[in-house]
C-alpha cells in the first residue's frame, strides 16, 4: 500500500512510520522539517506546512495514496498562544489537507482525534457520549472531525475517525519533545535521579494503550476493503493511577539496574480523584478485534536504554 503519514516524525507518527516501513508498505512522511532519526527506514519525505493551504497544494499536487493517516497536530498546550496555533494546525490544517488531497484513489483517510473531545474523566465513555470539550486541544480536534465528515458528504471521502486515549511507548528519538508524557517523564526521572516524585497524591487515573497496539490496529484499519465512515474509540479499556505507573517504573528500574528506588507522593494533595473511567472500545473491536497487553515495564526499560546510549 502507498501510505501517507502526516506528522510522521512525531511521537506516535514515528512509531507508525517504523511499523509500516517494516511491514513493507510504501510510506511517505508529510511534515515541516525532515529529521534524521528515521533515516534507517525507506520513506519519502514531503515538506509541507499544513497550516498553509498553498503549501498543502504544492506538496500534494500530482500525488495519490491508498491510505492517509493524519496524525499531525499541535499538542503542546503549555506553550504561549496555543489556542491560535492549535486552530491553525489541528483544524484548518486538517481542512487544507482534505482540500488538496487527491481523493480519487483514496481508500481511507484515518484521522487521529482524541478521547478528550468528550471532556470527561470518569464514568463509561462510548461513541454515543456527547462531546463536551473543555480545552482547545480537544475542541480543535473535534472541529477537525467535523471537517472530515464534511468532506465525506461533499467529496465522498472514505474515512475513519479514531478517538485515541493515552498512548505510551519509548520515544524513537532521544530528542523527542514529548518527555512530559507520564511514562516518559517518570522513567527519565528514575534514570536521572534514582527516585520518583509524583506531583499528585498518586490517585489521578487515565486509560493507557501501548503504541505497538495502536500501530497494529491502524494497519488493520488500513487493510479494510471499505472504510467504515464512522467514529471509534481506541483505548486499553483499563485505567491506571499515576501511582500504578510509578510502581511499574520502579520495578522496571530494579530489573534494569539491580537497585531499588523510592516513590514519593504529594501528601498536600487531598483531592479525591475519580477512579471509574472506562473508555469503551467495543464498537471498534467489532470490526478490528484487538487485545492490548500492558507493557509498561518493558517500555520503561527501553527508555532507560535510550537514555544510557545518549548520555
Amino acid at each position: 500500500m502507498k501510505i501517507l503519514i502526516t506528522g510522521g516524525f512525531g511521537n506516535l507518527g514515528s512509531w507508525l512510520v517504523r511499523h509500516f516501513c517494516s511491514a513493507g508498505h510504501e510510506v511517505s512522511i508529510l511534515a515541516r522539517q525532515r529529521k534524521s532519526f528515521l533515516d534507517a527506514f525507506p520513506f519519502e519525505f514531503i515538506p509541507c506546512d499544513i497550516g498553509s493551504s498553498a503549501s498543502c497544494e504544492d506538496a500534494l499536487k500530482g500525488r495519490s495514496f491508498d491510505v492517509v493517516i493524519h496524525t499531525a497536530s499541535y499538542n503542546d498546550t503549555f506553550l504561549p498562544q496555543y489556542n491560535e496555533r492549535a486552530l491553525q494546525i489541528n483544524t484548518l490544517g486538517t481542512r487544507n489537507i482534505l482540500q488538496h488531497l487527491n481523493k480519487a484513489d483514496l481508500k481511507n483517510f484515518i484521522y487521529l482525534s482524541t478521547f478528550h473531545v468528550y471532556g470527561a474523566s470518569s464514568g463509561t465513555i462510548t461513541e454515543k457520549t456527547p462531546p463536551q470539550p473543555i480545552h482547545d486541544y480537544a475542541t480543535t480536534h473535534l472541529f477537525g472531525e467535523i471537517y472530515v465528515e464534511q468532506f465525506s458528504r461533499t467529496h465522498r471521502l472514505p474515512y475513519t475517525i479514531i478517538r485515541l486515549t493515552n498512548s505510551y511507548g519509548c520515544p524513537i528519538d532521544v530528542h523527542s519533545d514529548k518527555w512530559y508524557l507520564v511514562l516518559n517523564d517518570l522513567a527519565r526521572m528514575a534514570f536521572e535521579k534514582q527516585m520518583i516524585v509524583l506531583k499528585s497524591n498518586g490517585r489521578p487515573s487515565r486509560d493507557f494503550i501501548w503504541m505497538g497496539t495502536v500501530c497494529k490496529v491502524f494497519e488493520l484499519i488500513a487493510q479494510l476493503d471499505i472504510a467504515p465512515r464512522d467514529v471509534f474509540n481506541l483505548s486499553g479499556e483499563q485505567s491506571y493511577t499515576m501511582l500504578n505507573i510509578a510502581q511499574e517504573v520502579k520495578i522496571a528500574y530494579a530489573l534494569y539496574s539491580g537497585n531499588e528506588i523510592e516513590i514519593s507522593v504529594n501528601e498536600n494533595d487531598t483531592n479525591d480523584y475519580p477512579s471509574d473511567l472506562l473508555v469503551d472500545a467495543s464498537k471498534l473491536k467489532r470490526i478490528i478485534p484487538y487485545e492490548d497487553t500492558p507493557v509498561f515495564q518493558n517500555e520503561a526499560i527501553q527508555i532507560f536504554n535510550l537514555l544510557a546510549r545518549n548520555k
